[in-house]
């Protein structure tokens, strides 16, 4: 390939070439008409395929040209360059090209251009679009597939719109800093495989959506399965997911958050209610759990999603309610989590509550089979599933109030022998209690006659129903029947 010299450019491209030579912003911001370079210029600058006047050389600062438009696309694919790249507020008529380059950094800030392939690309320091407007083609809008960032990847502001795939495809992205994709940040894309799809990136530090938008008609909006971060994942201040797929609208599936997981002031709507709006199945976020109950806008899967400390945006009856009716299925795990988060809040009544609500979401969707179900209704009826022990103990008393009625009754029509009030009490607690045991002869039923034998036939029941009610009382006291459970 020949070497291009000073007498093979325009009057605007020899501008830039000065401005390389001295490290000068070459900025036409405001200019009538803008003005056009031949993206071949920037190619062969970066590969250093250009004689220089005055024998010079590029300055370390690197290309910075403003408000251009670049003739014949940009293709930097497969070079490798230590020059800066700076092309802001530039229009690139096709699409730009990185692939399986390896760059110091590229600004693109306000680039107007079809689309941007990037993928394999490693850029030492940061990668910006900023208020970027992308879009038109049929290919993927932004590929940043497998990429290395050393820096941070800064999409704030920036439009992506593709009608016949995702907008923004950034699988096993590797960045050292931050990835954002908020203030303003709209992907619009289509297809099942998502409109911004991040699964098994690993990001250094946070993960920054917020004030996002991100729609898909026909798939889920935001897929970032097995990421990694290094502190927050923020889905709030405005930030809205539409999409339809049962599989989820937002979907964080096995995700590992080293920070918070902030979705206050955010929302994720599933087109059908039955769809998954918000999917954080085996989720594991390091710091706080920051999720109002109205941010999905349908169904949620916390199966397996651990966090640290109380969740917070939400009451406690919202977490219920979301897990007892806006799950798909039941599922212990998620109850166990929120009860071992307040229980390290130190809310013991709290805990009994989730742990009493869970048993009833077990009664309700459970594979129980019909004698679980009617062993589950009895003991949630006497003793609270074993976290409420003193309603078996006011079984007991009933029970025991019903045999001194029933003694009382027999001795006022004739069935017991000559024996006082106390007395026939002390029959009663006999006959009822197995803990209390009156010596009282005179006291005997006469179950020679027929009504005899229905309160003999009474007193046994009552004294079955008593030591069950006291069995039932000690295993829920000790704590034997919730540690079986």
């Amino acid at each position: 390939m020949a070497r291009w010299t000073v007498g093979d450019l325009n009057e605007t491209e020899r501008e830039l070439i000065q401005a390389v030579l001295t490290g000068h912003r070459l900025d036409f911001t405001g200019a009538e008409e803008m003005p056009e370079i031949r993206g071949e210029l920037i190619r062969r600058i970066m590969l250093d395929r250009f004689d220089w006047p005055g024998g010079g050389s590029p300055d370390p600062r690197g290309i910075r040209l403003r408000g251009a438009r670049l003739a014949g696309g940009l293709d930097l694919a497969e070079i490798e360059s230590a020059l800066p790249l700076a092309l802001i507020d530039c229009h690139i008529g096709e699409p730009v090209r990185l692939r399986g380059a390896k760059l110091s950094t590229v600004d693109l800030s306000g680039l107007v251009a079809p689309r941007l392939a990037a993928e394999e690309t490693t850029i030492e320091r940061s990668l910006t679009l900023r208020d970027a407007r992308l879009g038109g083609g049929p290919y993927l809008t932004v590929h940043l597939g497998g990429a290395r960032i050393g820096g941070v990847v800064n999409f704030s502001g920036a439009h992506l719109v593709n009608p016949d795939g995702a907008a923004l495809q950034a699988s096993n992205l590797r960045v050292g800093g931050g990835v954002f994709l908020n203030r303003g940040f709209l992907a619009e894309g289509t297809g099942e495989l998502g409109a911004v799809r991040l699964p098994g990136a690993v990001i250094g530090t946070m993960l920054n959506l917020s004030g996002a938008t991100i729609r898909n008609p026909e798939g889920p909006a935001l897929v970032a399965d097995y990421l990694h971060t290094g502190s927050n994942v923020m889905l709030g201040d405005g930030f809205r997911a539409e999409g339809r797929r049962d599989s989820g609208t937002v979907r964080l599936i096995g995700a590992r958050v080293g920070g918070q997981l902030v979705c206050e002031g955010g929302q994720a709507h599933a087109a059908e209610p039955t769809d998954i709006a918000f999917n954080l199945a085996q989720a594991r976020v390091a710091g706080d759990l920051l999720l109002p109950a109205s941010f999905a806008a349908g169904m949620l899967d916390l199966t397996g999603l651990t966090y640290q400390g109380e969740p917070r945006g939400a009451t406690l009856p919202e977490w219920l309610d979301m897990l007892a009716h806006r799950t798909s299925y039941y599922a212990s795990q998620p109850y166990f989590q929120l009860a071992a988060a307040h229980a390290g809040a130190g809310h013991e009544r709290n805990v009994r509550r989730i742990h009493i609500a869970r048993q009833k979401d077990l009664l309700r969707r459970g594979d129980l089979g019909l004698w679980g179900r009617v062993w589950h209704r009895i003991t949630g009826l006497t003793v609270g599933y074993g976290h409420r022990p003193g309603v078996a103990l006011l079984w007991l008393i009933g029970t025991l109030a019903m045999s001194v009625f029933l003694t009382v009754f027999a001795g006022m029509a004739g069935l017991l022998g000559r024996c006082s009030v106390v007395e026939q009490i002390g029959t009663a607690f006999n006959a009822a209690t197995p803990l209390v045991k009156a010596d009282n002869q005179r006291c005997v039923v006469d179950a020679g006659r027929g009504l005899g034998q229905a309160v003999l036939a009474t007193s046994w029941v009552l004294q079955v129903l008593s030591w069950a009610f006291l069995t039932l009382f000690v295993a829920g006291f000790t704590g034997l029947m919730r540690r079986s459970s």
